[in-house]
Protein backbone atom coordinates (compact mmCIF):
# COMPACT_ATOMS: atom_id res chain seq x y z
CA UNK A 1 0.00 0.00 0.00
CA UNK A 2 2.46 2.64 -1.37
CA UNK A 3 -0.35 5.75 -1.59
CA UNK A 4 -2.75 5.79 1.15
CA UNK A 5 -4.72 8.52 -0.12
CA UNK A 6 -5.79 6.49 -3.20
CA UNK A 7 -7.19 3.63 -0.93
CA UNK A 8 -9.61 5.77 0.91
CA UNK A 9 -13.37 6.89 -0.28
CA UNK A 10 -13.46 10.27 1.28
CA UNK A 11 -11.36 13.40 1.03
CA UNK A 12 -8.36 13.00 3.27
CA UNK A 13 -7.34 16.88 2.61
CA UNK A 14 -10.74 17.94 3.09
CA UNK A 15 -10.76 15.94 6.59
CA UNK A 16 -8.06 17.01 7.57
CA UNK A 17 -9.06 20.85 7.42
CA UNK A 18 -12.22 20.17 9.22
CA UNK A 19 -10.26 18.91 12.06
CA UNK A 20 -7.65 21.87 12.12
CA UNK A 21 -10.96 24.45 12.37
CA UNK A 22 -10.88 23.26 15.72
CA UNK A 23 -9.00 26.05 18.11
CA UNK A 24 -7.73 22.90 20.31
CA UNK A 25 -6.14 21.05 17.35
CA UNK A 26 -2.59 21.67 16.50
CA UNK A 27 -0.69 19.75 14.27
CA UNK A 28 -2.17 16.75 12.87
CA UNK A 29 -0.04 13.52 12.03
CA UNK A 30 -0.41 12.43 8.50
CA UNK A 31 -2.03 8.92 9.18
CA UNK A 32 -5.19 10.51 11.60
CA UNK A 33 -6.89 11.62 8.77
CA UNK A 34 -6.51 8.34 6.37
CA UNK A 35 -7.99 6.66 9.77
CA UNK A 36 -10.89 8.66 10.33
CA UNK A 37 -11.57 8.71 6.56
CA UNK A 38 -11.31 4.76 6.73
CA UNK A 39 -13.26 4.87 9.43
CA UNK A 40 -16.04 6.30 8.14
CA UNK A 41 -16.31 4.22 5.51
CA UNK A 42 -16.74 1.31 7.58
CA UNK A 43 -19.34 3.11 9.57
CA UNK A 44 -21.32 4.10 6.46
CA UNK A 45 -20.81 0.47 4.98
CA UNK A 46 -22.55 -0.61 8.34
CA UNK A 47 -25.20 1.60 8.07
CA UNK A 48 -25.98 0.74 4.22
CA UNK A 49 -26.03 -2.91 5.19
CA UNK A 50 -28.59 -2.88 7.75
CA UNK A 51 -30.64 -0.52 5.88
CA UNK A 52 -30.77 -2.71 2.65
CA UNK A 53 -31.48 -5.70 4.96
CA UNK A 54 -34.38 -3.69 6.62
CA UNK A 55 -35.31 -3.00 2.66
CA UNK A 56 -35.59 -6.54 1.84
CA UNK A 57 -37.47 -7.58 4.46
CA UNK A 58 -40.16 -5.57 4.23
CA UNK A 59 -40.28 -6.04 0.73
CA UNK A 60 -39.75 -2.54 -0.79
CA UNK A 61 -38.18 -1.92 -3.87
CA UNK A 62 -36.29 1.17 -2.97
CA UNK A 63 -34.84 2.37 0.18
CA UNK A 64 -36.61 5.59 1.94
CA UNK A 65 -35.73 7.19 5.09
CA UNK A 66 -37.83 5.11 7.78
CA UNK A 67 -35.70 1.86 6.73
CA UNK A 68 -32.79 3.83 7.74
CA UNK A 69 -34.35 4.47 10.86
CA UNK A 70 -35.61 1.12 11.61
CA UNK A 71 -31.85 -0.30 10.57
CA UNK A 72 -30.62 2.33 13.43
CA UNK A 73 -33.33 1.12 16.25
CA UNK A 74 -32.56 -2.35 15.77
CA UNK A 75 -28.88 -2.14 15.92
CA UNK A 76 -27.55 -2.17 18.97
CA UNK A 77 -23.79 -0.30 17.52
CA UNK A 78 -25.74 2.22 16.24
CA UNK A 79 -28.10 3.10 19.48
CA UNK A 80 -26.21 6.89 19.76
CA UNK A 81 -28.34 8.14 16.53
CA UNK A 82 -31.79 7.14 18.26
CA UNK A 83 -32.45 10.34 19.14
CA UNK A 84 -31.61 11.68 15.61
CA UNK A 85 -34.25 9.40 13.74
CA UNK A 86 -36.54 9.20 16.75
CA UNK A 87 -38.75 12.04 14.63
CA UNK A 88 -39.14 9.59 11.09
CA UNK A 89 -42.57 8.78 11.12
CA UNK A 90 -42.69 4.74 9.81
CA UNK A 91 -45.84 4.49 7.94
CA UNK A 92 -45.38 0.72 7.76
CA UNK A 93 -44.74 0.08 12.03
CA UNK A 94 -47.76 -2.00 12.11
CA UNK A 95 -45.42 -4.89 11.24
CA UNK A 96 -47.16 -5.06 7.43
CA UNK A 97 -44.70 -5.28 4.92
CA UNK A 98 -44.54 -2.77 2.02
CA UNK A 99 -45.33 -4.76 -1.00
CA UNK A 100 -48.40 -5.78 1.00
CA UNK A 101 -49.18 -2.37 1.41
CA UNK A 102 -48.95 -1.64 -2.44
CA UNK A 103 -51.15 -4.79 -2.93
CA UNK A 104 -53.92 -3.67 -0.73
CA UNK A 105 -54.27 -1.16 -2.30
CA UNK A 106 -55.76 -3.62 -5.29
CA UNK A 107 -53.61 -2.24 -7.47
CA UNK A 108 -55.13 0.57 -8.75
CA UNK A 109 -52.56 4.01 -8.34
CA UNK A 110 -53.88 6.41 -7.10
CA UNK A 111 -54.49 9.69 -9.28
CA UNK A 112 -54.72 13.39 -8.44
CA UNK A 113 -57.59 15.22 -9.36
CA UNK A 114 -58.92 15.23 -12.98
CA UNK A 115 -58.22 19.01 -15.05
CA UNK A 116 -61.09 20.59 -16.38
CA UNK A 117 -61.81 20.83 -20.04
CA UNK A 118 -61.55 24.10 -21.15
CA UNK A 119 -64.51 24.66 -23.35
CA UNK A 120 -64.08 26.74 -26.94
CA UNK A 121 -65.54 30.18 -26.52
Amino acid sequence: MKNKNKATKFPVARIKKIMQKDDEVGKVAQATPVLISKSLELFMATIVDEMSKVTIERGAKRVEVWHLKAAIERTEMLDFLKEIVEAIQDPYANGMDESAAANATDGKKKRGPRKKKEQPE
